[in-house]
Protein backbone atom coordinates (compact mmCIF):
# COMPACT_ATOMS: atom_id res chain seq x y z
CA UNK A 1 0.00 0.00 0.00
CA UNK A 2 0.75 3.41 -0.75
CA UNK A 3 1.60 6.08 1.55
CA UNK A 4 -0.52 9.30 1.39
CA UNK A 5 0.89 11.88 -0.95
CA UNK A 6 1.00 14.75 1.82
CA UNK A 7 3.45 13.08 3.76
CA UNK A 8 6.82 13.37 1.86
CA UNK A 9 6.57 17.17 1.50
CA UNK A 10 7.00 17.43 5.30
CA UNK A 11 10.75 18.89 5.97
CA UNK A 12 12.81 18.89 8.85
CA UNK A 13 14.10 22.36 8.32
CA UNK A 14 17.40 21.71 9.97
CA UNK A 15 19.17 19.72 7.11
CA UNK A 16 21.54 16.89 7.87
CA UNK A 17 24.59 17.01 6.72
CA UNK A 18 25.32 13.42 5.72
CA UNK A 19 23.42 11.41 2.56
CA UNK A 20 20.06 10.09 3.75
CA UNK A 21 17.62 7.36 3.05
CA UNK A 22 15.48 9.31 1.02
CA UNK A 23 13.35 6.41 -0.50
CA UNK A 24 11.76 3.08 0.85
CA UNK A 25 10.15 0.55 -1.37
CA UNK A 26 8.25 -2.70 0.03
CA UNK A 27 6.52 -5.85 -1.33
CA UNK A 28 5.49 -8.28 1.02
CA UNK A 29 7.55 -7.95 3.59
CA UNK A 30 6.25 -9.02 7.18
CA UNK A 31 2.74 -7.27 7.01
CA UNK A 32 3.52 -4.69 4.38
CA UNK A 33 1.61 -5.64 1.08
CA UNK A 34 2.92 -2.81 -0.66
CA UNK A 35 4.37 0.18 0.95
CA UNK A 36 6.12 3.49 -0.77
CA UNK A 37 7.85 6.63 1.13
CA UNK A 38 10.09 9.34 0.89
CA UNK A 39 11.70 10.66 4.48
CA UNK A 40 12.55 13.98 4.99
CA UNK A 41 16.09 14.68 5.40
CA UNK A 42 16.54 15.50 9.04
CA UNK A 43 13.99 12.13 9.87
CA UNK A 44 10.88 10.88 11.34
CA UNK A 45 9.35 9.59 13.90
CA UNK A 46 6.66 6.71 13.36
CA UNK A 47 4.19 6.76 16.05
CA UNK A 48 1.93 3.62 16.23
CA UNK A 49 0.54 1.02 18.63
CA UNK A 50 2.79 -2.48 19.44
CA UNK A 51 2.08 -4.61 16.71
CA UNK A 52 1.46 -1.95 14.05
CA UNK A 53 4.69 -3.08 12.23
CA UNK A 54 6.81 -0.14 13.46
CA UNK A 55 9.99 -2.76 14.10
CA UNK A 56 9.16 -4.28 10.53
CA UNK A 57 9.68 -1.04 8.97
CA UNK A 58 13.05 -0.47 10.61
CA UNK A 59 13.71 -3.87 10.39
CA UNK A 60 13.11 -3.29 6.87
CA UNK A 61 15.31 -0.02 6.00
CA UNK A 62 18.64 -2.22 8.12
CA UNK A 63 17.72 -5.23 5.75
CA UNK A 64 19.92 -2.83 3.16
CA UNK A 65 22.63 -2.55 5.59
CA UNK A 66 23.40 -6.08 6.51
CA UNK A 67 20.53 -8.67 4.20
CA UNK A 68 19.78 -10.08 7.30
CA UNK A 69 17.01 -9.77 9.74
CA UNK A 70 18.17 -7.58 13.00
CA UNK A 71 15.55 -9.62 15.19
CA UNK A 72 17.61 -12.74 13.81
CA UNK A 73 15.06 -14.69 12.64
CA UNK A 74 15.92 -16.26 8.58
CA UNK A 75 14.28 -14.84 5.49
CA UNK A 76 11.63 -17.08 5.13
CA UNK A 77 10.01 -16.54 8.25
CA UNK A 78 10.14 -12.12 6.64
CA UNK A 79 7.75 -12.96 3.43
CA UNK A 80 4.28 -11.78 3.83
CA UNK A 81 2.11 -14.71 4.76
CA UNK A 82 0.52 -16.48 1.81
CA UNK A 83 3.46 -15.25 -0.65
CA UNK A 84 6.43 -16.05 -1.59
CA UNK A 85 9.31 -13.34 -2.64
CA UNK A 86 9.57 -10.20 -0.73
CA UNK A 87 11.34 -7.30 -2.09
CA UNK A 88 12.81 -4.10 -0.13
CA UNK A 89 14.71 -1.24 -2.34
CA UNK A 90 16.00 1.92 -0.45
CA UNK A 91 17.60 5.06 -2.26
CA UNK A 92 20.31 7.43 -0.68
CA UNK A 93 20.42 11.29 -1.46
CA UNK A 94 22.58 11.87 -4.14
CA UNK A 95 21.45 8.58 -6.14
CA UNK A 96 22.98 5.25 -4.42
CA UNK A 97 20.49 2.49 -4.58
CA UNK A 98 20.12 -0.87 -2.45
CA UNK A 99 17.95 -3.41 -3.40
CA UNK A 100 17.45 -7.22 -2.35
CA UNK A 101 14.73 -10.30 -2.37
CA UNK A 102 14.06 -13.22 -1.54
CA UNK A 103 12.58 -16.33 -3.53
CA UNK A 104 11.18 -18.39 -0.17
CA UNK A 105 10.28 -21.35 -2.66
CA UNK A 106 13.79 -21.77 -4.36
CA UNK A 107 15.28 -19.83 -1.40
CA UNK A 108 17.49 -17.75 -3.48
CA UNK A 109 18.20 -14.49 -2.37
CA UNK A 110 19.26 -11.16 -4.61
CA UNK A 111 21.28 -8.20 -3.91
CA UNK A 112 21.51 -5.11 -6.49
CA UNK A 113 23.59 -2.29 -5.95
CA UNK A 114 23.20 0.79 -8.07
CA UNK A 115 20.29 -1.38 -10.00
CA UNK A 116 23.87 -3.85 -10.47
CA UNK A 117 23.40 -7.58 -9.27
CA UNK A 118 26.19 -8.76 -6.98
CA UNK A 119 28.01 -11.83 -7.66
CA UNK A 120 27.93 -12.78 -3.77
CA UNK A 121 25.82 -10.92 -0.68
CA UNK A 122 28.69 -10.21 1.25
CA UNK A 123 29.71 -7.55 -1.63
CA UNK A 124 27.06 -5.31 -0.81
CA UNK A 125 26.76 -5.54 2.76
CA UNK A 126 27.52 -1.99 4.82
CA UNK A 127 26.27 0.30 1.51
CA UNK A 128 24.33 2.51 3.39
CA UNK A 129 25.34 2.94 6.76
CA UNK A 130 23.29 2.37 9.09
CA UNK A 131 23.32 2.54 12.84
CA UNK A 132 20.43 0.64 14.97
CA UNK A 133 19.70 0.81 18.38
CA UNK A 134 16.49 -1.51 19.70
CA UNK A 135 14.59 -2.09 22.50
CA UNK A 136 15.73 -5.93 22.56
CA UNK A 137 19.48 -4.45 22.74
CA UNK A 138 19.69 -5.53 26.42
CA UNK A 139 19.74 -8.97 25.77
CA UNK A 140 22.86 -8.43 24.05
CA UNK A 141 24.25 -8.32 28.35
CA UNK A 142 21.89 -9.54 29.71
CA UNK A 143 21.44 -12.74 27.36
CA UNK A 144 23.38 -16.05 26.61
CA UNK A 145 27.60 -15.52 24.92
CA UNK A 146 25.82 -16.39 21.58
CA UNK A 147 24.28 -12.63 21.17
CA UNK A 148 27.11 -10.77 22.40
CA UNK A 149 29.47 -12.84 19.44
CA UNK A 150 26.93 -11.92 17.01
CA UNK A 151 26.81 -8.34 17.64
CA UNK A 152 30.66 -8.37 17.33
CA UNK A 153 30.56 -10.08 14.46
CA UNK A 154 27.68 -7.96 12.53
CA UNK A 155 29.52 -4.81 13.24
CA UNK A 156 33.23 -6.26 12.47
CA UNK A 157 31.67 -7.25 9.28
CA UNK A 158 30.36 -4.28 8.27
CA UNK A 159 33.33 -2.22 9.57
CA UNK A 160 36.55 -4.31 8.55
CA UNK A 161 37.90 -5.64 5.46
CA UNK A 162 38.74 -8.94 5.33
CA UNK A 163 36.30 -9.50 8.65
CA UNK A 164 33.65 -11.14 7.03
CA UNK A 165 35.75 -13.79 4.70
CA UNK A 166 37.32 -14.95 7.23
CA UNK A 167 34.06 -15.10 9.77
CA UNK A 168 32.51 -17.52 6.45
CA UNK A 169 35.54 -19.54 6.18
CA UNK A 170 36.12 -20.13 9.90
CA UNK A 171 32.32 -21.42 10.06
CA UNK A 172 32.68 -23.90 7.44
CA UNK A 173 36.06 -25.38 8.69
CA UNK A 174 34.95 -25.67 12.17
CA UNK A 175 31.85 -27.44 11.15
CA UNK A 176 34.09 -30.07 9.34
CA UNK A 177 36.55 -30.22 12.24
CA UNK A 178 33.76 -30.77 14.13
CA UNK A 179 32.53 -33.23 12.48
CA UNK A 180 35.67 -35.25 12.21
CA UNK A 181 35.92 -35.36 15.85
CA UNK A 182 32.23 -36.60 16.53
CA UNK A 183 33.02 -39.49 14.11
CA UNK A 184 36.40 -40.21 16.18
CA UNK A 185 38.32 -39.50 12.62
CA UNK A 186 42.61 -40.06 12.70
CA UNK A 187 44.51 -36.92 14.10
CA UNK A 188 45.89 -36.48 10.17
CA UNK A 189 42.22 -36.08 9.08
CA UNK A 190 41.20 -34.08 11.67
CA UNK A 191 44.92 -31.69 11.69
CA UNK A 192 43.62 -31.45 7.95
CA UNK A 193 40.98 -28.71 9.12
CA UNK A 194 42.97 -27.43 12.32
CA UNK A 195 45.57 -24.96 10.18
CA UNK A 196 42.97 -23.36 8.57
CA UNK A 197 40.81 -22.67 11.91
CA UNK A 198 43.95 -21.28 13.18
CA UNK A 199 44.60 -19.09 10.49
CA UNK A 200 40.66 -17.61 10.51
CA UNK A 201 40.20 -18.11 14.20
CA UNK A 202 43.29 -15.64 14.52
CA UNK A 203 42.06 -12.85 12.13
CA UNK A 204 38.66 -13.33 14.20
CA UNK A 205 39.76 -12.76 17.79
CA UNK A 206 42.31 -10.17 16.78
CA UNK A 207 39.47 -8.00 14.98
CA UNK A 208 37.28 -8.56 18.17
CA UNK A 209 39.93 -8.13 20.79
CA UNK A 210 41.54 -4.78 19.09
CA UNK A 211 37.53 -3.47 18.51
CA UNK A 212 36.70 -3.90 22.08
CA UNK A 213 40.14 -2.63 23.50
CA UNK A 214 40.59 0.48 21.40
CA UNK A 215 36.54 1.34 22.17
CA UNK A 216 36.51 0.92 25.78
CA UNK A 217 37.65 4.04 26.66
CA UNK A 218 34.31 5.85 24.64
CA UNK A 219 31.85 2.75 25.66
CA UNK A 220 32.81 3.85 29.46
CA UNK A 221 32.26 7.69 28.34
CA UNK A 222 28.93 6.83 26.80
CA UNK A 223 27.84 4.81 29.96
CA UNK A 224 28.74 7.40 32.47
CA UNK A 225 27.23 10.17 30.75
CA UNK A 226 23.95 8.22 30.17
CA UNK A 227 23.68 6.46 34.12
CA UNK A 228 24.58 10.40 34.92
CA UNK A 229 28.13 9.52 36.50
CA UNK A 230 28.90 5.40 36.87
CA UNK A 231 31.76 4.11 35.85
CA UNK A 232 31.58 0.88 33.83
CA UNK A 233 34.01 -1.23 32.14
CA UNK A 234 34.20 -3.28 28.80
CA UNK A 235 36.64 -6.51 27.93
CA UNK A 236 36.75 -9.07 25.70
CA UNK A 237 37.14 -12.48 27.23
CA UNK A 238 39.15 -15.28 24.99
CA UNK A 239 38.82 -18.91 25.51
CA UNK A 240 42.52 -18.93 24.03
CA UNK A 241 43.60 -16.60 26.97
CA UNK A 242 46.81 -18.23 28.28
CA UNK A 243 46.88 -20.35 32.08
CA UNK A 244 47.78 -17.08 33.88
CA UNK A 245 44.30 -14.98 32.88
CA UNK A 246 46.16 -12.82 30.12
CA UNK A 247 43.82 -11.63 27.60
CA UNK A 248 45.91 -9.54 25.12
CA UNK A 249 48.50 -11.08 22.62
CA UNK A 250 51.08 -9.02 24.55
CA UNK A 251 54.23 -11.35 25.95
CA UNK A 252 52.19 -14.57 24.44
CA UNK A 253 52.82 -14.51 21.16
CA UNK A 254 50.35 -14.09 18.26
CA UNK A 255 46.29 -15.10 18.24
CA UNK A 256 46.94 -17.58 16.20
CA UNK A 257 50.13 -18.93 18.38
CA UNK A 258 47.60 -18.77 21.33
CA UNK A 259 45.17 -20.67 19.66
CA UNK A 260 47.38 -23.52 18.08
CA UNK A 261 48.28 -23.85 22.19
CA UNK A 262 44.85 -23.88 23.30
CA UNK A 263 44.03 -26.91 20.77
CA UNK A 264 47.16 -28.93 22.06
CA UNK A 265 46.42 -28.91 25.76
CA UNK A 266 42.69 -29.54 25.26
CA UNK A 267 42.77 -32.15 22.28
CA UNK A 268 42.36 -35.05 24.78
CA UNK A 269 38.84 -33.58 25.68
CA UNK A 270 38.04 -32.33 22.13
CA UNK A 271 38.01 -36.18 21.58
CA UNK A 272 35.98 -37.04 24.59
CA UNK A 273 33.15 -34.18 23.97
CA UNK A 274 33.41 -34.89 20.42
CA UNK A 275 33.71 -30.74 19.56
CA UNK A 276 36.47 -28.55 19.20
CA UNK A 277 35.67 -26.48 23.01
CA UNK A 278 38.04 -23.07 22.18
CA UNK A 279 38.47 -20.77 19.94
CA UNK A 280 36.24 -17.13 18.84
CA UNK A 281 32.81 -19.37 18.69
CA UNK A 282 33.71 -19.78 22.59
CA UNK A 283 34.81 -15.95 23.10
CA UNK A 284 32.82 -13.18 25.18
CA UNK A 285 32.20 -9.91 26.11
CA UNK A 286 32.00 -8.88 29.81
CA UNK A 287 30.19 -5.84 30.75
CA UNK A 288 30.92 -4.47 34.39
CA UNK A 289 30.17 -1.82 36.39
CA UNK A 290 31.47 -0.64 39.54
CA UNK A 291 30.20 -0.64 42.73
CA UNK A 292 31.32 -0.45 46.52
CA UNK A 293 32.03 -4.07 46.68
CA UNK A 294 33.92 -3.97 43.83
CA UNK A 295 33.45 -4.45 39.97
CA UNK A 296 29.96 -6.24 39.21
CA UNK A 297 29.04 -8.49 36.08
CA UNK A 298 26.28 -6.72 34.59
CA UNK A 299 24.97 -9.98 32.89
CA UNK A 300 24.48 -11.50 36.39
CA UNK A 301 23.68 -8.68 38.88
CA UNK A 302 23.12 -5.45 36.95
CA UNK A 303 20.06 -4.39 37.56
CA UNK A 304 17.63 -3.86 34.23
CA UNK A 305 18.77 0.17 33.79
CA UNK A 306 22.56 -0.72 33.85
CA UNK A 307 21.76 -3.12 31.39
CA UNK A 308 20.00 -1.10 29.29
CA UNK A 309 22.45 1.49 29.45
CA UNK A 310 25.34 -0.64 29.22
CA UNK A 311 23.59 -1.66 25.83
CA UNK A 312 23.02 1.75 24.40
CA UNK A 313 26.70 2.86 24.95
CA UNK A 314 27.43 0.05 23.49
CA UNK A 315 25.62 0.69 20.35
CA UNK A 316 27.04 4.37 20.67
CA UNK A 317 30.27 2.75 20.26
CA UNK A 318 29.33 0.88 17.37
CA UNK A 319 27.22 4.01 15.70
CA UNK A 320 31.28 6.31 16.11
CA UNK A 321 32.95 3.09 14.78
CA UNK A 322 30.76 3.23 11.58
CA UNK A 323 31.42 7.45 11.41
CA UNK A 324 34.80 6.76 11.30
CA UNK A 325 34.75 4.19 8.75
CA UNK A 326 32.03 5.96 6.60
CA UNK A 327 33.47 9.68 7.13
CA UNK A 328 30.17 10.95 7.36
CA UNK A 329 27.36 10.34 10.07
CA UNK A 330 25.44 7.04 9.48
CA UNK A 331 21.28 6.78 9.51
CA UNK A 332 20.13 6.39 12.87
CA UNK A 333 17.38 3.89 13.65
CA UNK A 334 15.92 4.02 16.92
CA UNK A 335 13.55 1.19 18.14
CA UNK A 336 11.19 2.13 20.63
CA UNK A 337 14.39 2.80 23.03
CA UNK A 338 12.87 5.19 24.91
CA UNK A 339 10.13 3.17 26.47
CA UNK A 340 11.72 1.55 29.23
CA UNK A 341 14.28 4.04 30.39
CA UNK A 342 13.82 6.28 33.60
CA UNK A 343 13.09 9.52 33.09
CA UNK A 344 16.76 10.92 33.81
CA UNK A 345 18.32 8.12 31.74
CA UNK A 346 16.17 8.74 28.44
CA UNK A 347 16.85 12.88 28.97
CA UNK A 348 20.54 12.31 28.83
CA UNK A 349 20.19 9.98 25.55
CA UNK A 350 18.01 12.73 24.03
CA UNK A 351 20.73 15.97 24.77
CA UNK A 352 23.00 13.22 23.57
CA UNK A 353 22.09 12.49 20.39
CA UNK A 354 20.46 16.52 20.00
CA UNK A 355 24.52 17.25 20.61
CA UNK A 356 26.62 15.13 18.80
CA UNK A 357 24.39 13.27 16.63
CA UNK A 358 23.56 15.17 12.90
CA UNK A 359 22.67 12.33 10.95
CA UNK A 360 19.17 11.23 9.71
CA UNK A 361 16.60 9.63 12.40
CA UNK A 362 14.36 7.25 12.09
CA UNK A 363 12.93 6.74 15.62
CA UNK A 364 9.41 4.47 16.66
CA UNK A 365 7.57 5.17 19.46
CA UNK A 366 3.77 3.75 20.93
CA UNK A 367 2.75 7.72 21.83
CA UNK A 368 3.33 11.00 20.52
CA UNK A 369 3.70 11.97 23.76
CA UNK A 370 6.80 9.48 24.08
CA UNK A 371 8.77 11.47 21.52
CA UNK A 372 10.90 14.49 22.14
CA UNK A 373 14.14 13.84 20.04
CA UNK A 374 15.60 17.22 18.40
CA UNK A 375 13.07 19.57 20.21
CA UNK A 376 10.57 17.51 19.01
CA UNK A 377 10.58 18.69 15.67
CA UNK A 378 10.93 15.81 13.59
CA UNK A 379 8.03 15.02 11.27
CA UNK A 380 5.27 12.98 12.85
CA UNK A 381 3.82 9.70 10.77
CA UNK A 382 1.56 7.22 12.70
CA UNK A 383 1.64 3.79 11.52
CA UNK A 384 -2.17 1.81 10.86
CA UNK A 385 -2.28 -1.73 9.20
CA UNK A 386 1.16 -1.32 7.02
CA UNK A 387 -0.13 2.27 6.09
CA UNK A 388 1.87 5.16 7.29
CA UNK A 389 -0.16 8.44 7.51
CA UNK A 390 1.29 11.88 7.78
Amino acid sequence: MTKTPEAPSIRQPEASSAPFLRRLILRDYRNFERLECEFPEAGVAIIGPNGSGKTNLLEAIYYLEVFRSFRGVRDQAIVRFGQTVFRVEGEVEGGMSVAAAYDRSQRIKKVEVDALEVERVSAGIGSVGVAAFRLDDAEIVRGGPTLRRRFLDVALSVGVPGYLPALQRYRGLLSQRNEALRRGRSNDEIEAWTEGLIEAGGILTEGRAEWVLEGAERYADFYARISGGDRAGLRYSASVASDDGAEGPEGAGSWEDRFRHALERTGERERRQGMTIVGPHRDEIRFEVEAPEGPRDLRSYGSSGQQRTAALALRLLEADRLRERLGREPLYLLDDVFAELDEGRSGRLFRLFESERGGQVILTAPKSGDVGLMGGKLARWRLRNGRLIA
